[in-house]
């Protein structure tokens, strides 16, 4: 395309654009354009955000055409991955095709390697397993990018983003349904497969593997593989030469990158790695283990839990204890990647080959023990297990007193790394010492409490509270036991519909001390900063302490969770999507994540999405009731009432159904046109609330139903009062749509300082 006869659109590009958008986004200036498009940032009117508006340049629009253009768009904008950039608005506006994305401020690839020219070799393989990942799960639902270069991919807060599917297209679609004709290449010259650049239509995942390869070699020596004098030269040369090996122009490069980058530049696609997930993975320096190669990705470990042999059940918050205390120790070691707490002890109990373990978490050796008390005697055994064919690598028995207790968990986290450090590539170093207290009385009653409060019911907690305190009588300096009481209080409140004053007050407190004692426990800082962020709404200290918790450990799960909430409560739900991804991605066993995903989704009223992952939570654990709870809500809000209410009659008829189930029944009963059985719910609960507590939060949720928008309004200045967490997504939740525009709700806003 003639670069005047672009330029020569843009300003009726801009108007139309803005004539059509003016009451949904304000265009604020141009952020750039291509041979495709001109891309705009904008405000998003409705949330406050800022978006970038991407407007296909007319000859490309009228080439794609609006309907299937739209279409494509549709299927790109359903993937949800937390390293590619989320679809979120699309049209046709005055004959130019458009669509909307979240703006991501940090700034492109393009940008870093203009000043850079080329990436070290380690920031080129984070940045290649970030985006391999993106492209790995779009290539699974089916859909393949088809412009993969380092323009669109983005940073936010260091983590490499996938953006513009604009051209992208579902692989499932027949040739005649394909969004441009024969012979129309789309994409960009230096990053183009030999297929895409010979016109072909019928492209896979292998193409955008051709095409991340060519990032990748750009990334490491500074040039992409092909550039010739003009597109139609450098599109010739995809197609017959082959650029120069890796190792030639950077020999620090390893062979096994130099490899798999030149695999993945194959003319033939059947030649090229079958997907995205495979050419990283050989990229990774794999290790000989054992005299083995092992094939998971290197230096990665599952500490299975502990099996406790001593036949009496009173014995297992040792066992699990012991676990826990391990996966702890090997998760401070810089460079070695160990499977989340949640992940392993969800296959507490089963039977698994071990090379079905290691493909299921991911990892390339897996441990395994016993624990076997007897008296003031311990016996551990423990074996490490290479996960490619299951060959035995290291095996110990200890058989020590109780009282060593500490120095056998220091022992076998330090013999593991030892082992790994003997064949590994890379040195890692040894386990840092995390001994918080030396009484092993103390300690004892710090793994009962952990055991009870990992079992997350109401008597559990309760008993988890007792053993804590008693772990302090032992030991009034043990921090990670006031960290433990501040989870208990501030976690209790959600099995019970009690006030939260007295449990929040509780849980700052004590988390507080523990921090005081020890300010480097990242679940202390992050139990203040839900405490201080859902009862408080102290934005500015949540925020730093959750900040705190993810710096001190980059993978706690909960960190990344916990703070998703907060940042979706300020309006930042694109962030607080990629925070839970992360936190689901580190702890894929977690329902509690899952369940939060489907919970982010339903705040941002994709309630398709949202359905998908609480699906997947109720898969997981279909007892949850509160998992039930928000998929009811979720299908009935997505236009699904009747599903929607046969889902909320499931979490009824669950042990621990409270209120707020039976408050979602009502609401949805309501907007279904069944107003007497809502009232009857509603009827139901002022009767408990004659002998109980019940939330003014369940008596809101009925009045939004009903309509009663006066009433609502009623209960939820009295849930400000009480200090309900419920207020904290006043901007965000839709079930508070009704309210909205009222000067009631304007103040309440403005109380709780989010306006």
């Amino acid at each position: 395309m003639n670069p005047r006869e672009v330029r020569s659109t843009e300003p009726r590009a801009l108007e139309a654009t803005q004539t059509l958008l003016g009451g949904r986004y304000t265009i604020r200036r141009e952020l750039g354009r291509g041979g495709m498009a001109t891309v705009y940032l904008a405000e998003e009117t409705k949330h406050a955000r800022q978006v970038a508006i991407k407007v296909l340049h007319a000859e490309l629009a009228q080439t794609l055409g609006a309907e299937r253009f739209l279409r494509e768009i549709g299927i790109a904008a359903r993937l949800s991955h937390p390293h590619l950039v989320q679809l979120i608005d699309s049209g046709d506006a005055g004959g130019l095709l458009y669509y909307v994305s979240a703006y991501v401020a940090g700034g492109s690839l393009r940008d870093r390697l203009r000043r850079e020219r080329r990436l070290s070799v380690a920031d080129t393989m984070r940045l290649a397993q970030e985006v391999g990942a993106g492209l790995d799960y779009a290539h699974r639902v089916g859909v393949v990018h088809r412009d993969v270069k380092p323009e669109n991919i983005l940073f936010a807060d260091g983590h490499a983003m996938l953006a513009d599917f604009g051209i992208a297209r579902s692989s499932e679609e027949s040739t005649e349904d394909t969004v441009t004709d024969a012979g129309v290449v789309l994409g960009t010259p230096e990053y183009m497969s030999p297929e895409q650049a010979s016109g072909e239509t019928q492209l896979d995942g292998r193409s955008d593997i051709y095409s991340l390869a060519c990032v990748i070699y750009e990334a490491l020596t500074g040039e992409p593989p092909f550039r010739g004098p003009s597109a139609q030269a450098t599109i010739a040369m995809h197609v017959t030469a082959r650029p120069p090996r890796i190792r030639a122009l950077r020999p620090e490069v390893s062979p096994s990158i130099d490899d798999a980058v030149a695999r993945a530049l194959e003319k033939d696609p059947a030649r090229r790695w079958p997907g995205a997930g495979e050419f990283v993975t050989a990229m990774q320096a794999d290790a000989p283990l054992g005299g083995r190669m092992f094939r998971g990705p290197a230096r990665s470990i599952a500490v299975l839990p502990f099996v406790n042999g001593s036949g009496e059940a009173e014995n297992e918050y040792l066992s699990d204890g012991i676990t826990d205390e391990v996966i702890d120790a090997l998760a401070k070691v810089d460079g070695l990647r160990v499977a989340s707490r949640t992940s392993v002890f969800a296959l507490k109990g089963k039977s698994l080959d071990i090379r079905a373990i290691g493909a299921l978490l991911n990892c390339s050796v897996v441990l395994e023990g016993t624990v076997r008390r007897s008296g003031q005697r311990l016996r551990i055994t423990a074996q490490l297990t290479s996960a490619d064919e299951g060959h035995l690598v290291w095996s110990q028995r200890f058989d020590r007193p109780l009282d060593d207790v500490f120095a056998i968990q220091d022992e076998i986290a330090s013999t593991i790394v030892n082992t790994l450090r003997e064949s590994s590539f890379v040195e890692l170093p040894a386990p840092p010492s995390t001994r918080l207290t030396e009484n092993v009385r103390a300690y004892g009653l710090y793994l009962k409490g952990r055991f009870e409060m990992n079992r997350r019911t109401l008597e559990s907690m309760t008993a988890a509270i007792r053993y804590f305190e008693q772990a302090i009588e032992e030991d009034p300096t043990y921090a990670a036991a006031y960290a433990g009481l501040a989870d208990s209080y501030s976690l209790g409140l959600d099995y019970r519909s009690v006030p939260v004053d007295e449990g929040f007050a509780l849980a700052k407190t004590y988390a507080r001390r523990a921090i005081e004692l020890n300010d480097s426990l990242a679940d202390a800082h992050n139990s203040l900063g839900w405490s201080l962020f859902i009862y408080d709404w102290d934005w500015e200290g949540a925020e730093r302490e959750f900040r705190r918790a993810i710096e001190l450990d980059p993978r706690y799960p909960t960190a990344h969770q916990w703070f998703a909430f907060y940042l979706a409560s300020r309006g930042s739900l694109n962030e607080a999507l990629v925070e839970c991804h992360t936190a689901v991605e580190l702890d894929p066993a977690s329902v509690s994540c899952r369940r939060s995903l489907g919970w982010l989704y339903l705040y941002l009223r994709r309630y398709d999405q949202a359905r998908h992952h609480l699906e997947r939570a109720v898969e997981m654990n279909p007892g949850a009731e509160e998992t039930l709870r928000v998929l009811g809500l979720a299908l009935a809000l997505g236009g699904h009432p009747a599903d929607g209410e046969r889902v909320l009659r499931e979490a009824m008829e669950l042990p621990g159904s409270g209120s707020y189930t039976s408050a979602t029944l009502s609401y949805v009963l309501a907007r279904a046109g069944r107003r007497s059985e809502a009232l009857e719910i509603f009827a139901d609960l002022e009767s408990h609330a004659k002998r109980g507590y019940v939330s003014s939060v369940a008596f809101a949720t009925m009045c939004l139903g009903l309509g009663d928008v006066e009433r609502a309004l009623d209960y939820a200045e009295r849930s400000y009062e009480e200090r309900r967490g419920w207020l904290a997504y006043v901007r965000v939740n839709p079930l508070m749509d009704p309210m909205r525009g009222h000067p009631r709700f304007a103040r309440l806003v403005e109380l709780m300082k989010l306006s």
